[in-house]
């Protein structure tokens, strides 16, 4: 990851007086997993119950966008393959109408990223995502629920790290206007300290994931057909030594593509397949992502 820092700065034609001139929000990567929630975002486990969640992701881009949308490096080739396991539980009390939930991610990430520069291939343990409350709530006929947290993202400072501590509020809703018809939102926005390291401090960013999903077929309830995506939108300047990276170097981005959902049992099992097309990017990559991630409830 640091070689590829260098590698985007040669690319821009920056000088080494300022190494993240080119990295808009740590490369463009944000560390909340855009695309993550797209299944009943607003559930959680029933109290006293954990789930295992895995994800696995591929990610593949070829071009890596200025301000104006147009490709910034040459030879930009990126692969990006994440195996992440999270492990989410709800505690077994609640306070007043609201259930109370933990989660720890763990992402093992491998990259090989090209330019017509350099190359940089590196595989590591990720930055580690800790959410001490999750405030789970629904209504009472069942068909709305919500839930709202904090994801601390502490770095681990490996070779794919973003070397710096963040944090993003979220909230998460799930309506079913019918029994067949799922509509799902996580919305949010991500801070970042400083890289004491470079003093480099990215700017916050917006985003949504979200999906409609459609349990189509009577004889296969199990199976729901969805359309899902996600966007992102920076609304702070990126800086440097307290002054404002070129433009402010704000990165964007939306994606939209097909998932299938396969629901396993009755407490909450289940896998899915989806792939996510990347759009409209503005000073970060462009590319398209694929998941297959599968959820075993323990408990209850």
């Amino acid at each position: 990851m640091h070689r590829f820092k260098k590698t985007v700065l040669i690319a821009a034609g920056l000088t080494l007086q300022y190494p993240l001139m080119a990295q808009a929000t740590e490369n463009g990567f944000l560390a909340y997993p855009l695309g993550v929630d797209t299944i009943v975002n607003g559930v959680v486990p029933t109290p006293g119950q954990t789930w295992i969640q895995s994800y696995s992701t591929f990610y593949a881009a070829s071009s890596f966008k200025d301000s104006n949308g147009n490709d910034l490096i040459p030879g930009f080739d990126a692969n990006v393959t994440v195996n992440t396991t999270r492990v989410f539980h709800t505690w077994d009390f609640q306070l007043d109408q609201f259930t109370v939930s933990s989660a720890v991610v763990l992402p093992v990430i491998g990259t090989d990223i090209d330019t017509a520069f350099s190359d940089s291939d590196n595989f590591a343990l990720g930055d580690v995502t800790i959410t001490p409350i999750f405030l789970g709530w629904s209504n009472t006929q069942k068909n709305f629920f919500a839930n709202a947290a904090i994801d601390f993202f502490v770095p681990t400072k490996s070779e794919v790290s973003n070397d710096v501590f963040s944090i993003a509020p979220h909230v998460s809703m799930t309506f079913f206007p019918t029994s067949k018809l799922e509509f799902s939102t996580t919305i949010g926005t991500e801070f970042h300290l400083k890289n004491q390291d470079t003093d480099y401090k990215s700017g916050a960013v917006f985003f949504a994931d979200w999906a409609i999903n459609y349990r189509a077929f009577e004889t296969l309830p199990q199976l729901a057909i969805g359309l899902q995506g996600y966007v992102a939108k920076q609304f702070t300047d990126d800086k440097i030594g307290g002054a404002t990276v070129g433009d402010g170097f704000r990165q964007q981005v939306a994606a939209i593509g097909p998932q299938i959902v396969y629901s396993v049992g009755n407490k909450g099992g289940g896998f899915a397949l989806k792939w996510q097309h990347e759009f409209a990017a503005e000073n970060r990559t462009e590319g398209n992502k694929f998941w297959f991630q599968f959820q075993i409830p323990i408990g209850n």
